[in-house]
C-alpha cells in the first residue's frame, strides 16, 4: 500500500511595492467608498477625543463596539458579502479577535512587569534609573507624554520593537479576523501556514505604517497641536492599514 505524504504548501511571496501599488489602484478605483471610510472613520476619532476619561468611561465600550461593527461592515462591503452588517459574521469574528486581545493583554503584561524583575532582586540604586527611563520611553510615544523628555532614540527603538513583533501580534490576527468575517477558517495555524517566509516583508509594511504615524506624533507635541495633527494622521493611516491588509489576505487567501 503506497504512502501518503503530506501536502507541503508552497511558499507564497510578499511584494511590498506590488501590496502598496494593489492598495492605492483600489483607493483610487472606489474614490467616494474609501473617502467615506474616511470621513466616518474620522469621526469615530474625533467623539472618542471628546469623551472625558477616554478608554475610562463608561461609553467608550458603546464606541468600541459600534467601530468594531463599522470595520466588520468594511470588509463585509469589501468582499460584497450580504448582508454587509450580518450578525452571524460579526459574532463569529469575535473568536480570533478575543484571542488576539488574549495575546495583547499577555504581552502588556509582561513589557510591564518583567523590567520590574531587576527592583525585587535588590538591584535598586543601579536599576532604578534605567528602569524610569523605560518608562519614560513608552508615555513619550503619546502626545500625553510631551513632556516627558524622552530621547527620540529611545522612542524609535521602541516603534523598531513593535515592528519586528508584528507579525505575530498584529499581521497574523488580523488575517485570522478578516478570514471569521468572511465566514471561513480563521485558524491561527493555517495563518502562520499561509504567510511563512515572509516574516521581513510584514515588518517592513509595519514600518511604512508607523513611520507617518510616529513623525506626526512627535511634531504635535513639537508644535502644540493638541493631538489634532496625530489624530488626523493615525485616521488616515488606519484606512490605509485595513485597505493594505485586504489586499494582503487577497495574495494569500484568494490569489493562491
Amino acid at each position: 500500500m503506497p504512502q501518503l505524504t503530506k501536502k507541503i504548501n508552497p511558499v507564497i511571496h510578499l511584494n511590498v511595492r506590488e501590496i502598496l501599488r494593489d492598495a492605492n489602484a483600489y483607493i483610487c478605483e472606489n474614490f467616494t467608498f474609501s473617502l467615506c471610510i474616511f470621513a466616518v472613520n474620522m469621526v469615530y476619532m474625533l467623539c472618542f477625543k471628546a469623551l472625558e476619561g477616554g478608554i475610562s468611561n463608561p461609553l467608550s465600550i458603546l464606541w468600541l463596539i459600534s467601530y468594531y461593527i463599522f470595520w466588520c461592515f468594511f470588509y463585509r462591503y469589501y468582499y460584497n458579502l450580504h448582508p454587509y452588517f450580518g450578525g452571524k459574521a460579526v459574532l463569529g469574528s469575535l473568536a480570533p479577535s478575543a484571542k488576539a486581545l488574549v495575546v495583547l493583554f499577555l504581552l502588556a503584561i509582561t513589557v510591564a512587569f518583567l523590567p520590574m524583575l531587576p527592583l525585587f532582586l535588590g538591584f535598586d540604586d543601579v536599576y532604578l534609573d534605567i528602569y524610569e527611563r523605560y518608562l519614560s520611553t513608552f508615555d513619550g510615544m503619546s502626545s500625553k507624554g510631551a513632556k516627558s523628555g524622552v530621547a527620540i532614540w529611545q522612542i524609535l527603538s521602541a516603534y523598531a520593537i513593535i515592528c519586528l513583533i508584528s507579525p505575530v501580534l498584529i499581521c497574523k490576527p488580523y488575517l485570522a479576523w478578516i478570514s471569521s468575517l468572511r465566514g471561513k477558517n480563521s485558524s491561527f495555524h493555517k495563518v502562520k501556514d499561509k504567510i511563512k517566509g515572509n516574516y521581513l516583508s510584514f515588518v517592513i509594511i509595519t514600518a511604512l505604517l508607523l513611520i507617518p504615524e510616529a513623525l506626526a506624533s512627535q511634531l504635535d507635541k513639537l508644535w502644540h497641536c493638541h493631538n489634532w495633527l496625530d489624530y488626523t494622521v493615525s485616521t488616515i493611516v488606519f484606512v490605509y492599514t485595513n485597505i493594505i491588509f485586504a489586499k494582503i489576505y487577497d495574495l494569500f487567501y484568494l490569489k493562491h
